[in-house]
């Protein structure tokens, strides 16, 4: 994952903040006839998104009588210049990034730089997934209590994605109710398929893989899969309180596990060589490309990229070529459980329009226009709220040209409604943020996969990184 917590770019980015967001109040100064609201957005990823948030900015303005000077800014760039903006304390009055629930809330609510929305949740908990409201309660370190310091708005999850056509090359099974669900015979599944088509045609399939697993240092990827796989394997991190629960004897065997699991993975030739190295997007390209047969993705942004791919203006590939499946069960014989990555607006502390911000809030996430603002996203995201959920789209997703059933996004519906899903557990303490910002575990993972460390060295080594994280916040 990208280290923008280092000192160095801290300092960087504080610098352009003082300088460049310097803008906000010359834009606040000028706004002389009506009170103006600045809005930090994260860029969609589909313009229809964009175009959405921007036609609620206008309803606002017309129904408050007050400017919304609405900017839209890549997640990357964003979750940089958010950053800055609280250290320097030139920000906006509302801010959302895709990545606040890792960078920022769990930091800046501890650092009390944030402000608490607790009435903005409480007016809007009847409507609420209450499980997805952990992700913006943290513990704020100058007043020694938790509150709500971020407003989760949608989330994302873990899914599986594979060619069903490869699989009909290989002359097996590519319905997904006959994809065998047990640990071990899920796994080998797909080592079947490229022994099968590698068999079939060397020439055409010699750098074809079965499983496209991220494993490197660099990508977020990296950890939904780690996670995922310890919670099969019955291994938690921390506990309820936030303190370091990995060092106990049954939370290490389930890590030990995990990573001789991963290791193996990928030293037995199923995972691309460069799978150590790969970026978020990397996956994605690989699944795109044909070079793997599945992969684990924590979002639905690879059948909606096919969605909308203008080389297959049928949609072949979204309603005949690919489908969508769960995490198999666990090595003890349970349904998948699962971790939910959840997205939330914070409102800085140093806004001088808090107010104004948060009723900006309540009318964006009001029912219908939220349903349009996320429905826009093609199924990506999923809604943090009951009521919008019920919406049929998220049981029936898209209808094809010919009445085809989707088989995405009713199967990501079903893992948020219908199974054990938590949320990550940044939320439980800052240092965690570290660990996941560190990227330990992927190292631990690189330890076995290039180093050729044993499982529990890379274990005990990712352990002790952890208790140092944890031990310097007091």
């Amino acid at each position: 994952m990208w280290r923008w917590l280092s000192v160095a770019l801290v300092v960087a980015e504080t610098l352009w903040a003082l300088s460049g967001c310097a803008t906000l109040e010359e834009t606040r100064k000028n706004a002389t006839e009506k009170p103006q609201l600045v809005v930090w957005w994260n860029k969609g990823w589909y313009r229809e998104e964009d175009a959405v948030m921007q036609k609620i900015a206008k309803e606002f303005e017309g129904q408050y009588e007050v400017e919304v000077d609405l900017t839209f800014t890549a997640q990357e760039d964003l979750s940089r210049k958010i950053t800055a903006g609280l250290i320097a304390r030139r920000v906006p009055d509302v801010a959302f990034s895709f990545f606040n629930d890792w960078l920022v809330v769990p930091k800046y609510g501890w650092d009390d730089k944030l402000a608490d929305v607790s009435d903005v949740i409480n007016e809007l908990k009847p409507r609420y997934n209450e499980k997805m409201l952990q992700a913006g309660y943290v513990f704020n370190n100058t007043t020694k209590k938790r509150s709500y310091y971020g407003i989760p708005i949608e989330a994302q999850t873990m899914h599986i994605h594979y060619w069903r056509d490869l699989l009909k090359e290989a002359g097996m099974e590519d319905d997904p109710t006959k994809i065998p669900m047990k640990w071990d015979e899920y796994w080998v599944y797909w080592k079947k398929v490229q022994d099968a088509l590698r068999k079939k045609d060397p020439a055409k399939y010699g750098k074809l893989y079965g499983i496209g697993m991220t494993m490197s240092t660099r990508a977020s990827d990296t950890l939904h899969n780690f996670e995922m796989a310890l919670l099969s394997f019955g291994g938690e991190l921390i506990d309820p309180n936030g303190k370091v629960v990995a060092d106990q004897p049954k939370n290490r065997e389930a890590i030990i596990k995990t990573l001789k699991w991963f290791g193996e993975l990928f030293t037995s030739g199923y995972v691309p060589p460069d799978a150590t190295n790969w970026t978020d997007a990397d996956n994605n390209a690989a699944f795109h490309n044909k070079r793997v047969v599945m992969t684990p993705n924590p979002s639905q942004s690879i059948p909606a990229a096919q969605f909308f791919n203008k080389d297959d203006p049928n949609k072949n590939n979204y309603f005949h070529n690919m489908a969508t499946i769960e995490w198999p069960n666990g090595p003890d014989g349970k349904k998948a459980r699962y971790l939910s990555a959840v997205k939330t607006v914070v409102i800085p502390k140093d806004s001088t329009n808090q107010k104004l911000a948060k009723e900006f809030m309540k009318f964006v996430l009001e029912p219908k226009r939220f349903l349009d603002y996320i429905r826009a996203a093609n199924g990506r995201w999923f809604p943090a709220f009951t009521d919008i959920s019920k919406d049929p789209f998220w049981r029936s997703g898209h209808r094809g040209p010919k009445g085809e059933k989707d088989l995405h996004i009713p199967v990501a519906t079903t893992i948020f409604l219908d199974r054990e899903n938590k949320v990550f557990e940044h939320w439980k303490h800052p240092a965690n943020s570290q660990v996941y910002d560190e990227n330990v575990w992927g190292k631990a993972m690189a330890r076995i996969a290039i180093d050729k460390w044993t499982p529990e060295k890379a274990a005990d080594e990712a352990i002790d990184q952890m208790k140092t994280i944890f031990a310097q916040y007091r």
